[in-house]
């Protein structure tokens, strides 16, 4: 629950105070601060104790049951009104109420045990202290946990028993007044991958502001548009989702145009992959829609062909990991853990394998490696000192969870990261490079892409072919203050450049430059489909023949 208050705090706040009351030790503040400083590691984050400390003006107030749901409504209608004398005008305050009528808080004082739930106060009661106040409510959530409850309780309830918290979000009146209702839909194609670095989390990011709501869809679910009347915006978001032809992709853009949407096709790898399916279905999911987002230059050139309103969001961490203790690390004097974890790069590191193979025979037991749930490419190091992670029996051995992913680079201290020079790679963006950054581990990486990126020798070490990659794995390994210097100006490199509460906003105000002039937009996607209905993709272009003869091929 903790974690999860953090990220309904926006982002983009430059100064939180959260009041906890008197009672501090009913609840875990460090664990909500923590968290949300690693979101947003620039904030000024204060936690309160009494209502008469005096806070610099905040962006967000975060007022816990612990500080007043053991007041009755009257009271607490006056702490409201006089903490928000504390908040920007424009500021937004979050106020969270344990539920009185949770199920094990109730099974409790059935028992005749202390109850779990310090609250008095009910969401109802709540709800009329805050109408009472100088704030107003733009949002309500709440948090639930499956519960086991005897029938009987659950025949007479009045109140959701699954319900652990309510969350509500209030700001003061002139401010609530001009708050448009947004809505964000999404259907993803690819949800265990790119869905949570490229829709998923920005989303979030964006729900965390007044009046912004947000749904998705997995391919094969279905879809249900909401009326043009129920929200001010409406925002639909397609990821990698193919239509099953041009006049299927047609039909559904008539109906987002119907209702009122504005569509974006979401796309971060080049669709030479999926050549004959693009296609075949005359590139539609890119022409008949509003807009393309994408996450490099390369794409974004590839889509303009299709579509001239394209824009670049580059991929960033949602949040930065904890700094290392490299002095620590040192210390233990242990091998040097070599890490290797990346989708559809297998023929990129055969090109190093000798190479890889070299360095364990010469360095045996000093170092190790680390391989996520790349089978064959594991088979094929020769070394004793290695670890597979990963199932082969989930996901047929390809895929872990993110946080396997993560830890276990966080246990390493150099990662590779080869790609070929060809159209399908250097369309890739340079997110390996930070996720090593953030997590300490420092890269050894080809020049397609990341020599975009990296500052090589001092962020990474970039590598021109397999002898200089060879000689800069030595010179990692045999020098561990070099390490520890390139990790440390690379994890700041993230911290202060490529951090997602850094950026999430270009994409909101995108959307709301779109938004304002969808009926020009409308004209044009029709005009857009209208040419490809006469003239079919020799008005627009596709992939140019030496596309097809490249090694992309996985």
């Amino acid at each position: 629950m903790e974690k999860k208050v953090a990220t309904l705090i926006p982002p983009n706040a430059r100064i939180v105070a959260e009041f906890i009351g008197e009672d501090s030790n009913s609840v875990d503040t460090t664990v909500t601060k923590t968290k949300y400083l690693q979101i947003n590691p620039n904030c000024n984050y204060t936690v309160v104790d009494n209502f008469e400390t005096k806070i610099e003006k905040a962006d967000i107030i975060l007022l816990r049951s612990s500080a007043y749901a053991n007041l009755p409504a009257s009271k607490v209608t006056k702490i409201i009104d006089k903490i928000s004398d504390y908040l920007k005008d424009d500021g937004m305050m979050i106020i969270i109420l344990e539920n009185l009528a949770y199920a094990d808080n109730i099974a409790a004082i059935l028992r005749g045990e202390p109850p779990t739930v310090k609250a008095l106060l009910t969401f109802g009661e709540l709800r009329n202290a805050i109408n009472k106040s100088k704030m107003i409510i733009t949002k309500t959530l709440h948090s639930a946990r499956e519960t086991v409850v005897q029938r009987a309780i659950a025949e007479t309830a009045k109140a959701p028993l699954n319900v652990t918290n309510y969350i509500v979000c209030a700001m003061k009146k002139e401010a609530a007044a001009n708050i448009k209702t947004t809505l964000i839909q999404s259907y993803l194609g690819e949800v265990l991958v790119c869905a949570g670095v490229r829709v998923n989390t920005p989303n979030q990011f964006m729900a965390a502001s007044p009046g912004v709501y947000v749904m998705s869809n997995k391919s094969g679910e279905t879809v249900t548009l909401s009326p043009r009347e129920k929200y001010n915006n409406k925002i639909f978001i397609n990821q990698r989702v193919s239509s099953d032809s041009a006049q299927k992709g047609i039909e559904f853009f008539d109906s987002i145009v119907k209702h009122n949407y504005l569509m974006i096709e979401e796309m971060d790898d080049n669709p030479v992959l999926w050549q004959k399916k693009y296609e075949a279905i005359q590139f539609i999911n890119f022409i008949a829609v509003h807009g393309v987002q994408t996450s490099t230059k390369a794409l974004a050139d590839f889509f303009k062909q299709f579509n001239p309103n394209v824009r670049i969001f580059e991929n960033q961490l949602s949040e930065l990991p904890p700094a290392r203790d490299y002095a620590a690390e040192i210390a233990r004097n242990e091998p040097v853990t070599i890490f290797f974890g990346a989708l559809n790069r297998d023929k990129d590191f055969y090109d190093l394998l000798p190479a890889v193979n070299r360095i364990a025979a010469e360095y045996g037991d000093n170092v190790a490696f680390k391989v996520i749930a790349r089978t064959k490419l594991f088979d094929s190091i020769e070394s004793k000192n290695k670890t597979y992670v990963g199932r082969k029996e989930v996901y047929d051995g390809q895929y872990v969870p993110y946080e396997v992913y993560e830890q276990a680079l966080r246990t390493t201290h150099i990662a590779l990261l080869p790609l070929r020079d060809n159209i399908f790679n250097r369309s890739k963006s340079d997110l390996k490079f930070i996720e090593c950054a953030g997590n300490g581990s420092v890269a050894l990486a080809s020049p397609t892409v990341y020599s975009n990126t990296i500052k090589d020798g001092e962020t990474g070490f970039i590598y021109q072919d397999v002898d200089d990659f060879y000689n800069k794995f030595k010179l990692l390994i045999n020098n561990h203050n070099k390490r520890r210097e390139i990790a440390e100006k690379a994890y700041d490199y993230v911290k202060h450049n490529r951090l997602l509460s850094q950026h999430y906003e270009e994409r909101w105000d995108w959307y709301n430059e779109l938004l304002a002039k969808l009926p020009e937009l409308n004209a044009e996607a029709y005009k857009r489909i209208e040419l490809l209905k006469t003239k079919g993709l020799s008005a627009f272009g596709g992939f140019a023949d030496s596309d097809t003869t490249l090694d992309f091929k996985f």
